[in-house]
């Protein structure tokens, strides 16, 4: 059996491209899209957790509203094959009603900080625990920023994207979490993500000068150890 509680949409991209976010029904900040997936900015698109946690067949669904309207908007006609715009947005705003049943059905209990102990690890990357940011806290940090400075927590490979929020809601308790603006992005192209489709490619494991040199030595015949394998 598994178990989610409070996931978050990453934001990263967004926020700095000056996208307007709106509060979704499980309280996290979203980005604001229209009915057909565009953004406050015009010519940039968002589908899935970005625009509210719903799940996979949701993000699908919405992934080609976006798609939709980027033909659209650059002139192009959508495939006739393809579903309609009416029931993609008929399937988004079923799977949106039901993303927001959930969150109100099982919304993360109020009183879950009081479950932690001083002990409980809260950064898992720079192991900061929940006593260190209770402590902070009490030094005077007002929101997981202040925090990051004085605990490290969010300084790790995650970058906070992980603990980010539950120190926020750690620190600063009855205000909005607002995701961090991040600068620096990797871009990735769509051929390196259809490779992924491949499988696991083995590594290849780097030989050493004196690797290379002994498959090279001649053997006994006069030849070497490349030529004759």
């Amino acid at each position: 059996m598994g178990v989610g509680w409070g996931f978050t949409p990453q934001l990263d991209l967004l926020v700095p491209l000056g996208c307007a976010l709106t509060e979704s029904a499980d309280g996290n900040a979203v980005a604001a899209v229209d009915a057909d997936q565009r953004t406050t900015v015009p010519g940039l698109y968002t589908a899935g957790e970005t625009c509210g946690v719903g799940g996979a067949a949701l993000a699908v669904n919405e992934g080609r509203l976006a798609a939709r309207s980027v033909l659209a908007d650059s002139g192009t006609d959508p495939a006739p094959a393809n579903r309609p715009p009416t029931a993609l947005r008929s399937a988004v705003a079923r799977q949106r009603a039901f993303a927001r049943a959930m969150a109100l059905a099982h919304p993360v209990p109020p009183a879950w900080p009081e479950w932690l102990t001083d002990g409980t690890v809260v950064c898992r990357c720079e192991e900061v625990t929940a006593g260190a940011v209770r402590a902070a806290r009490a030094d005077g940090a007002h929101d997981h920023r202040q925090v990051k400075q004085l605990t490290r927590a969010g300084m790790g490979w995650c970058q906070g994207r992980m603990c980010g929020p539950a120190v926020h809601c750690l620190t600063a308790r009855g205000r909005a979490y607002e995701p961090a603006e991040r600068l620096v992005a990797t871009p990735v192209t769509l051929g390196a993500l259809a490779d992924l489709d491949d499988g696991p490619q083995t590594p290849q494991t780097p030989q050493t000068p004196q690797a290379a040199q002994a498959q090279q030595a001649p053997t006994d015949n006069g030849h070497t150890d490349k030529e004759c394998s």
